[in-house]
This record gives structure tokens, sequence and C-alpha cells, in this order.
């Protein structure tokens, strides 16, 4: 796969990320008017399962393209170039949200013990709060998972060359069906986090990753998704996916299958922009302004659940509030970005991958 479509494939997923994203700030400020738009009411929900299904793909992709052996050289090189692209910003806005913006957290009950679990990335795990009963930047959850799958992804990825086929994937989606279901039949009244538990989000990384298998081992079976058609209608159906389907962290059975539908509906969507790379579509998706967001897209992310609320304390219009957000959003993020990002991004560009065949 050339760097240009690369870009492109990044981009089209990055940016659908952002404007899901986007539902949190039109609900915040037009929810009144809005609510029935279930675009604005899960958008945020559907834009972390992207990027759950994104990372699965990309990082195997790697992974697998590469015929990288599991070495502990390998491995080394693997592990630094993930800490450098998720822990530098992430605790940047760990410690800065507690030392000017959430000072309350350093003197309440429960704040230090909140602080220490999301360092270690094991909120989410212990207790009803989640390790810590206060939550110090509401999107930190998804992080801790993403976290989990980076350091679970050698051990798939050990077992994966063993087999060779579908059945590893098949597998992980089981394991993550099997923990839904226990959730909803065992236990009384789940949390949301358990509801949300590592687990239960299984399916979007096993999905990603067999998206990426397909594309490389059985390319000739997709033949039928080089249609612009099929972009279209992809995109078509996850929207009426979101409208009509209960994405509510309810224990039913939509909670249990929600992750198997809309994981397929969203590798389908990759794939489909990746074996054809000259449509509108993806010629929207490779503009600079969208390339720009896509680049910046994780700041973006940590960011904007601050924004908001603080935005929200003025006394102006839901309107005046909703492009105020969108604008403080893009300029903090994009200091963010070229102040703490890009200069380990730098970094992690030097680790150079090993090329080594997997025996």
């Amino acid at each position: 796969m050339d760097s240009r479509r690369s870009t492109k494939r990044d981009a089209a997923a990055t940016v659908a990320v952002f404007l899901f994203n986007a539902g949190y700030l039109l609900s915040y400020s037009w929810g009144g008017i809005l609510q029935p738009v279930r675009f604005v009411t899960f958008g945020g929900t559907v834009g972390v399962w992207i990027f759950f299904v994104l990372s699965g793909w990309l990082l195997f992709y790697q992974m697998h393209r590469g015929g990288e052996a599991l070495t502990r050289q390998s491995l080394w090189r693997y592990a630094r170039k993930r800490l450098l692209r998720i822990l530098p910003l992430y605790y940047f806005s760990l410690f800065f949200t507690v030392l000017f913006l959430r000072q309350d957290i350093l003197f309440a009950a429960d704040g230090i013990r909140s602080i220490l679990y999301n360092l270690v990335f094991l909120r989410g795990i212990k207790g009803a709060g989640g390790g810590g009963t206060i939550s110090i930047n509401p999107v930190y959850w998804t992080l801790v998972i993403e976290m989990h799958f980076y350091f679970l992804l050698p051990l798939f990825y050990y077992i994966f060359c063993r087999f060779r086929n579908f059945k590893p994937f098949l597998a992980v989606i089981l394991f993550g069906v099997a923990y839904r279901v226990a959730v909803i039949t065992l236990v009384s009244s789940p949390s949301m986090q358990l509801l949300r538990f590592t687990p239960a989000n299984f399916d979007f990384f096993a999905l990603g990753m067999l998206g990426a298998y397909l594309y490389i081992d059985r390319s000739r079976w997709l033949t039928y998704l080089t249609s612009k058609y099929i972009q279209v209608a992809s995109i078509l159906f996850l929207l009426l996916f979101m409208r009509f389907y209960d994405l509510d962290f309810l224990p039913t059975w939509s909670y249990v299958l929600a992750p198997i539908f809309l994981g397929s509906i969203i590798a389908l969507i990759i794939l489909s922009f990746i074996l054809n790379d000259k449509t509108f579509l993806s010629g929207v998706f490779a503009s600079r302004p969208i390339l720009f967001i896509g680049k910046i897209s994780y700041s973006i992310y940590i960011w904007h659940a601050m924004v908001i609320p603080r935005v929200e304390t003025l006394t102006i219009s839901n309107s005046q509030k909703f492009l105020l957000n969108i604008i403080i959003t893009l300029i903090v993020s994009t200091i963010s970005y070229y102040i703490i990002e890009a200069p380990f991004l730098r970094l992690k560009s030097r680790v150079k991958p090993v090329v080594n065949t997997v025996p």
C-alpha cells in the first residue's frame, strides 16, 4: 500500500471519528432541538467504536504486512512506539486537568486513588466508580481500553501465527460475546463500568484485525467492494443502524449483539475506502483541511471534553456555544499537537521496524 493511499485511509477514519465526536458538541449545545437525531445522541459513542476498529486494523496490518518476528527486540520497539504515541499527551492532559482545571480532585476523598488508577490505566476495573470514583476526563475510559489492547496484541499475533486462518479472530469475537452474555445474565443491575469493561469491546478490535487480514491475505475475495456504490451504501447503512438500533448501554441482547453488527459495518467501510481510493468521497477525505483535522484528531479527542463544559457556562446563545466549542477545540488541539505530540511523534518515527520474517 503506497503512502498516499495510506494517508487517505487514515484520513477517512479519523475524520469520521471527529465528525462523530462533534455529536457531543451538538448534544451539549442544541440538545433540545437535535435530540431526536440519533447521530447526535450516539455520535460520540460510535466514534469511539470506529477508533477501536481502526486501531485493530492499523496495528495488525503493520505487524502482519511486515512479517515482523516476535522477538524481545521487536516487542520493545512495538511497545516504545505505542507508548510514545499515547502517553505524552495523555499524561500531560491528566496533570494539567488536575492542577489547573480540577484542583478539587486533589482534596477529594477519593481523589488521589482516582489519579493513580488513571496513571496506570486501571480505571474501569475496580469498584462501581471504575477504580476511583472521580472522572478526571470522561474520554479516558476509551484510552484505558486502547492500552489494554496494545498489551494484548502481541499475544494474539503469536497465536495467529500458529494458525494463520480465521480461528483466532473468531475466538476473540466469541470471547467478547461470552463476556457480554455473562454480564446481562449473571450480574444484577451491572454498572456502566462493567458494561464497558475491556472484554466487552474485543469484537471491535478483532473485526478490525480481521479486515486487515482479509485485505492482505484474501484480497481476491473483496473485488465486489471496489464499487463506489459500496462506499455510499456502507455509510448509509451505518447511519440507518444508528437511527434504528438500540445503542443504549443497557443489559439487553441489543447490547450483546451491537459490537458484532457495528464492528462489521465499520470494517466494511474501511475496506471499501482502501480498495477504491479514487472516488469522490475518498477525494473529500484526502483534502487538506480534512487531513489536518485527522492529524490533530488525538488532541481533539483529549481536549474537546474539557472545552465543552466550560463553554456551557457562558451566557450566550446555543448556536454561539456550538461555534465557540468548535473554534476553541481546534485552536487548543492545534497548539497541543505541535507542542506536545509532534516532538514525540518524531521520536516514534525513528523507531525502525524489525523486518525478520515470522517463522
